[in-house]
């Protein structure tokens, strides 16, 4: 893809099963990104201290482990089928963590999958937060097509 494309993240997508009145999250892990710590630079720039302190790129190509699905159409599919893809939506508390970045000493293997944030008594992402540091909510979305990428941003 190109220079620095060598980070990993999981991005966890919230999902609400009504029937069963439950929150889940699905966590998809997304190798060869380019992770950008941007919190100082932003903080200078803008002034406010809650710009976004994360940009993650990922190329939109073979590479991915799932098929995108647009935020609409993905709250519309069965169970199953949410399980087999991921989406970018930032109004409905996703949130991301790095899980793989040389640079800050991060190599380690973070939940995947179905999970049940129930399980966690302060939440899903307040554990992963608490628990690893490095988590984001997903903030802002980006799909460029010249060079194809999803561009995602979080604080």
């Amino acid at each position: 893809m190109g220079i620095g494309y060598i980070d990993s993240i999981v991005l966890y997508n919230r999902y609400e099963n009504e029937g069963l009145g439950k929150i889940y999250y699905i966590g998809t892990r997304f190798d060869n990104a380019r992770i950008e710590l941007t919190q100082g630079a932003n903080i200078r720039t803008s002034g406010l201290e809650s710009a976004d302190s994360c940009i993650v790129k990922i190329p939109n190509d073979s590479s991915l482990p799932k098929p995108y699905v647009a935020p609409v159409q993905w709250k519309k599919l069965s169970d199953e089928e949410i399980q087999g893809t991921f989406t970018l939506d930032k109004g409905d508390k996703s949130f991301f963590a790095i899980c793989k970045k040389k640079e800050l000493g991060i190599d380690r293997a973070l939940p995947e999958g179905l999970i049940d944030s129930e399980t966690y008594e302060e939440g899903f992402f307040e554990y992963m937060s608490n628990e690893y540091g490095y988590s984001y909510m997903l903030n802002t979305v980006d799909v460029y097509s010249l060079i194809p990428r999803f561009e995602i941003g979080g604080n």
